[in-house]
Parts: C-alpha cells; structure tokens; sequence
C-alpha cells in the first residue's frame, strides 16, 4: 500500500510544481517602469539569460519581452524552479514616439530599455 500512495504523492507534487513554475512565468521577470525626460524606462531582471535568447517587440501600445533558453542539469535534478521561457506583456502609459529611435541592452542579467513617448515635456525648475 505505501508504494502506491509514494507514487501518487511524487506525481501530486510534480503537478504542483508544473503549476508553480507556469505562474512565475507569468509573473517573471521583476519589472520597473518610470519616466525620464520623455522617455519610458523599463528594467527586467533576467538573469542566466543570454542576448541572443531575449526578443523585444512593440505591439501598438505595449512592449512585449520574450526570452526563451534551455536548462541542462547534470546528474538528478531533486528542484528546477528556474524559468526556460518569458512572456511578458506591459501596457505602456503614454503615446510611444516611433519616429525616434528606441534603445535597448542587457548587462549582468537586467534588460534596459529606453521608449520614446509623444507629447512630454520636462519643465525646469528654478
């Protein structure tokens, strides 16, 4: 009787796992959104990630961060709680200037990424 229940309880515990992992898909990466002298900034955290894994695309008004890469551990594998695909969709909150240019880089796992925005102005103070 104690194999059976073993068996069904691994297997209980993998789903959950399966489950907990595809919500901090959703959820990852951490991000920070501010504005900066008409710019949109925008910093993801996606460490273990190479340049190459990372696509960023404009949708209308949204940016929209994929990263996919593959995890091959050596010998038994006992937890992976480490993401191997990112999708993250962030409505932006103003007008995106796409006649400038858009700038974006990836240093020490944290994607950067400066937005153009229409219609700001950043008044001095005296």
């Amino acid at each position: 009787m104690y194999r059976p229940l073993k068996y069904y309880s691994d297997e209980f515990m993998k789903n959950i796992n399966n489950r907990a992992k595809e919500i901090m898909t959703f959820m990852y990466p951490p991000v920070t959104m501010y504005e900066d002298n008409g710019y949109i900034g925008i910093e993801a955290d996606l460490p273990g990630f190479s340049r190459e894994d990372i696509k960023v695309t404009l949708e209308k008004n949204a940016i929209v961060i994929r990263a996919e890469r593959e995890i091959k551990p050596e010998g038994t594998v006992f937890e992976n709680q480490r993401p191997e695909k990112v999708f993250k969709r962030m409505s932006l909150p103003m007008e995106v200037d796409t006649e400038q240019e858009f700038s974006a880089k990836y240093n020490d796992g944290v994607l950067s990424l400066k937005i153009p925005v229409k219609n700001v102005k950043t008044v001095k103070i005296e």
